[in-house]
């Protein structure tokens, strides 16, 4: 079996200010270059709010943001909890020292973004797309990524732990330092382009049945012919 790759780096982690001042996120007018700091923001931000480059720093999100478009938002140090960040659409951001716990994100779009130092904890992010994103020092445990879009990431120390990736999609990815512990892979798309990826042995025997199935190995029953 090949050794488990050397050298795996963990997410850092957000170190938020003592005094977060609380804020209603539908107090505020979210627009280009806007920029977000040392808040605790509950409630919900509108729907339809679009901005483009805004900046959300040392901030606790524990509201929703579900809908907006915030295309190149710089999001760094922040912790979310329990936000709703369902049809979020976050193309092109960079995303940094973040840790997000029991969030919703069925559906986000975090397209050709930068995700570095993440840590993502039961969380839902079924149905997102990831395409063709960067990710460096990342962690997700216990999520959901149903059917989510993994095509063409550049991925590096990134580790999926008890995590549901059925019918997710890895299309071209490119796997460095990757592992997989504990995953439900029912329905995976090209189990293939987890190339490159490590898993403890007993994932490996388990899955063995997708694995063949991928390469048009065909299963015998004990009592058929070889």
């Amino acid at each position: 079996m090949p050794a488990r790759p050397a050298a795996f780096r963990t997410p850092a982690v957000p170190t938020l200010p003592p005094d977060l001042v609380a804020t209603d996120l539908a107090t505020l007018a979210l627009t280009d270059e806007a920029r977000l700091e040392a808040l605790d923001l509950s409630g919900q931000l509108p729907a339809d709010t679009v901005a483009r480059s805004a900046t959300i720093e040392d901030c606790r999100v524990r509201g929703s943001l579900a809908g907006a478009h915030l295309h190149d938002v710089h999001l760094h140090d922040c912790e979310l909890d329990g936000a709703d960040l369902a049809n979020l659409d976050l193309r092109g951001g960079a995303l940094g020292r973040l840790t997000l716990r029991n969030c919703r994100l069925t559906g986000a779009q975090l397209i050709e973004s930068s995700i570095r130092d993440v840590t993502f904890v039961d969380c839902r992010l079924d149905f997102a797309v990831l395409a063709l994103s960067r990710l460096d020092r990342v962690t997700l445990r216990g999520c959901e990524l149903r059917e989510a879009s993994l095509e063409q990431t550049q991925m590096r120390d990134v580790r999926f732990e008890r995590c549901d990736l059925s019918r997710a999609m890895f299309g071209q990815a490119q796997l460095l330092r990757v592992e997989l512990d504990g995953c439900r892979l029912d329905g995976l798309r090209s189990i293939a382009d987890l190339r490159g990826a490590a898993m403890p042995w007993p994932d490996v025997v388990a899955g063995a049945g997708a694995f063949a199935a991928a390469l048009g190995i065909t299963v015998l029953e004990d009592d058929e012919p070889a």
